[in-house]
């Protein structure tokens, strides 16, 4: 599937959802919820070989640790979107807020050991 397909799915999806919301119909939240994860699906078997392959380049030149935390902050950061716009889909925006809030949060405290290892290289480097 190329990019112009998965944009075209997308804009399907929100008409679909349009139009069963301007009918009333009580399902329509679930048009975007399945066409969102159809997509991320497609996104998470499409990019696990190019990530694969980053992950073997890093742990090769030693990277694999720095590399993995920013690769849990990019999925922390996607999971808690997704969640986020999903809660706002369904007309819970409060909700949806706080879910990204707490994903902000969590990415912090991934970077905690990486900071304390960038400090702990720089006095070195320094002293």
């Amino acid at each position: 599937m190329s990019l112009t397909q998965i944009c075209a799915l997308g804009i399907l999806a929100a008409a679909l959802t349009y139009v069963l919301r301007s009918c009333g119909a009580k399902g329509a939240a679930m048009v975007p919820l399945t066409g969102g994860l159809a997509l991320l699906f497609y996104a998470l078997s499409r990019y696990a070989a190019p990530i694969a392959a980053l992950r073997e380049l890093a742990e090769g030149a030693g990277l694999g640790e720095p590399f993995s935390a920013v690769l849990r902050m990019l999925a922390v950061g996607c999971l808690c979107r997704l969640s986020g716009d999903l809660c706002r889909d369904m007309g819970e925006a409060t909700l949806g807020a706080r879910i990204e809030l707490c994903g902000r949060i969590e990415i912090l405290l991934l970077c905690l050991p990486l900071a304390e290892e960038l400090i702990r290289l720089a006095t070195e480097v320094l002293s």
